[in-house]
């Protein structure tokens, strides 16, 4: 067997998930597979065994896909695993947890009018974005493996179709909250509840107020993820709270991308029309999403509803300061700065330089801590010689920002190069350099100078990301 299953979620309520059949894949084909990943794991894996063994074709029990619902840019909707299945819960040698799950493997009760499946390039997509996220140290889902399962998908036109195999600790989602909260009753919810801090963060089954420390612990995982997400410039583009995992892993790879040249209002997403969801607006919109799951505590709170939302008042009202300690904690990092002091003024003045310069984010702090090492005739203007002066002035150590800025990232037109290229000639080399590229984020190497270079300023302006559906 490849897997070491002990799954507890389908011992819950069968109103949170319903049973479904493992896939069933002619001739599957592994395009990717993620052995370092594989081999931390634990799992039992040989090149040369059957593929469908990884889709879980020798797993004793039946998968499952999850209920939940979710606020979609705002609205509420009920939602569920629509073209995803949980094979179970993967116990590694360490005993540590994770669910695997199965993305792109076909119809289930939630699917509505959908397929079920996923196209090769957008199963790719998520397979590179996850594995850069997670070599910039940023907590996030991970991706096992993608498949080809010798199948036509129909979208705008016929495309591949492909499997992901999803690695996360939990798939449970800001969303699934508000299905139990909405359509469960009370007792359900506290069952649910319980099993979430047990499995999640059981050094609070027995604190006191354990509801309370259950929100709050959840409030810093995902600002210490968001707060991330502006270390590297990496804009999200659905934060629907159906994609907020309560354990803060990024995860629902679709209409995202990293920000080139510093501009807050970045948005990628072809849907996103108005900027719910761009670069800036990422701060908002988690204090949004917060204030929803909190309501769907307001039960186990307090008896007394008045008393309940005060608490969830509280705590969302703290919620600005709480994040605005981390961002500043992080900038200070990313201008090496160690030392006492909150150094506002001077961040608000690099950021303020970098987007009136039109500067790249990921590029400017390497110039910044290694001078010479982009060449750019930004970084020669009197305004960047000026932030330099006033971040050496501050103390800045260049070991400090080393650590904590990238020298690549994923770049836009980079993958949709490596993903072309596929998609016309079935040929992975573009996509195997770009994870070689990515495999180490932090190191300078003058081999890899091709993957450090934005685009052109003009290819921003009409690039767009689309949902992988």
């Amino acid at each position: 067997m490849t897997y070491n299953f002990g799954t507890t979620y389908t011992r819950l309520n069968s109103q949170l998930f319903q049973r479904v059949n493992k896939p069933d894949f002619a001739d599957p084909k592994i395009l990717l597979a993620n052995l370092p990943l594989i081999r931390k794991l634990g799992i039992h894996y040989s090149p040369d065994q059957n593929p469908a063994e990884l889709l879980g074709a020798n797993c004793p029990d039946r998968p499952f896909a999850q209920a939940y619902s979710g606020h979609q840019f705002g609205y509420f909707t009920n939602l569920g695993d629509g073209r995803a299945m949980i094979l179970g819960e993967h116990i590694t040698p360490e005993n540590e947890r994770f669910d695997i799950q199965l993305k792109g493997s076909g119809k289930t009760r939630y699917s509505r009018n959908g397929d079920g499946k996923a196209t090769a390039s957008s199963m790719l997509r998520e397979y590179l974005y996850s594995y850069a996220m997670s070599r910039l140290g940023i907590n996030t889902s991970q991706s096992l493996a993608v498949l080809s399962t010798n199948q036509k998908v129909y979208r705008k036109t016929i495309s591949e179709g492909a499997v992901l195999i999803r690695v996360m600790k939990s798939h449970i989602r800001f969303g699934t909250f508000e299905y139990v909260s909405g359509y469960c009753a009370k007792d359900v919810l506290k069952e649910f509840a319980d099993y979430v801090i047990e499995r999640h963060y059981p050094q609070l089954q027995d604190r006191e107020n354990k509801y309370v420390k259950f929100f709050q612990a959840v409030i810093a995982e995902t600002i210490a993820m968001v707060v991330d997400w502006y270390r590297v410039g990496f804009v999200h583009g659905v934060m629907n709270t159906d994609n907020m995992s309560i354990t803060g892993e990024t995860f629902d790879y679709g209409p995202c991308a990293f920000m080139n040249r510093y501009d807050p209002s970045t948005t990628y997403s072809e849907i996103d029309r108005h900027g719910r969801y761009s670069f800036r607006n990422q701060k908002a919109v988690l204090q949004w999403n917060l204030g929803v799951f909190g309501i769907t505590l307001l039960p186990l709170l307090d008896p007394n509803m008045t008393r309940a939302e005060t608490v969830i008042k509280r705590e969302i009202e703290a919620f600005d300061s709480r994040f605005t300690t981390k961002y500043m904690e992080m900038m200070k990092r990313k201008l090496g700065i160690t030392g006492p002091g909150s150094h506002e003024e001077l961040i608000r003045h690099v950021l303020m330089v970098l987007g009136e310069n039109r500067i790249d984010y990921t590029n400017a702090f390497v110039e910044l801590m290694d001078p010479g090492s982009c060449n750019e005739k930004a970084y020669g203007s009197k305004d960047f010689l000026e932030i330099r002066g006033e971040i050496q002035k501050a103390g800045s150590d260049p070991e400090v920002m080393r650590k904590t800025n990238p020298q690549r990232i994923l770049r836009n037109h980079l993958i949709e190069e490596a993903l072309n290229e596929y998609e016309n000639n079935g040929n992975l080399d573009k996509v195997e350099g770009l994870l070689k590229a990515l495999s180490m984020p932090y190191e300078k190497n003058d081999e890899l100078a091709a993957y450090q270079q934005p685009p052109a300023e003009e290819y921003d302006k009409t690039y767009t990301t689309h949902c992988n559906t």
